[in-house]
């Protein structure tokens, strides 16, 4: 795995994105939708806002290169900044952060159970259905604002897909076929549940700018086979 290369990236990523100006007055001011979005996006961000304890230590603890070890370092680093960004978005909506939420519960429970592998494929699991999310949000959403932020964290989530679908790449390339079938199935079966649950907790706020769930379906299904 190239780990120099993605630390170059995400050093050079740092800065690469002007934030909109957050005391605009949003395009939804008056709209009954901009409550229901910065609920949505509360949420997102309370999932956005851990400190990466446990991944650092399961990669510490799986002895990978230091090089590695930088790179995962800095990827949390920027997943807290989305965290930033995100509870700038809910203030600019007029919404309240959450503190807890039971679907945050449950994932952060679930990446407990094993190691960095596991940690990993949770963690991928959420940066797709996010990409599709934010990419629905930036199409229906009429707010230059929203618009911005949703374009800017959807490119960051393409490359932290590729981040790890780079890690997983490398890990199996000496498994039997068997075992890398047997792995895909699980991931999907997974995959398939966490994707259900978020249309049923954000379906409401999705549903509000004329995203379909067969719309939300595709869309994640697409970021799945690319």
């Amino acid at each position: 795995m190239n780990a120099k290369r993605w630390i170059t990236h995400f050093e050079e990523n740092r800065h690469a994105w002007e934030e909109p100006d957050w005391t605009a007055e949003t395009a939804l001011a008056g709209d009954w939708r901009r409550h229901l979005l910065a609920k949505s996006l509360a949420t997102f961000q309370l999932g956005e806002s851990g400190g990466g304890t446990r991944l650092k230590r399961f990669v510490k603890q799986s002895g990978v290169t230091e090089d590695y070890q930088m790179a995962v370092d800095l990827f949390v680093a920027e997943e807290q900044r989305h965290a930033d960004i995100l509870e700038k978005a809910v203030g600019y909506l007029g919404g309240q952060l959450k503190q807890k939420h039971w679907m945050n519960s449950i994932f952060r429970k679930f990446r407990v159970l094993a190691g960095l592998r596991f940690n990993l494929q949770i963690l991928l699991t959420a940066e797709l259905i996010a990409e599709a999310y934010y990419g629905l949000l930036a199409r229906h959403v009429s707010d230059p604002v929203i618009g911005s932020t949703c374009r800017k964290i959807v490119r960051d989530e393409v490359k932290h897909i590729g981040f790890h679908e780079e890690f997983f790449r490398m890990n199996q390339r000496r498994w039997l076929p068997i075992s890398s079938g047997l792995w895909a199935l699980q991931f999907q079966a997974i995959f398939l549940v966490v994707e259900r649950f978020v249309w049923l907790d954000h379906g409401r706020c999705l549903r509000a700018f004329s995203v379909s769930r067969r719309q939300f379906f595709e869309k994640t299904h697409g970021v799945v086979r690319r």
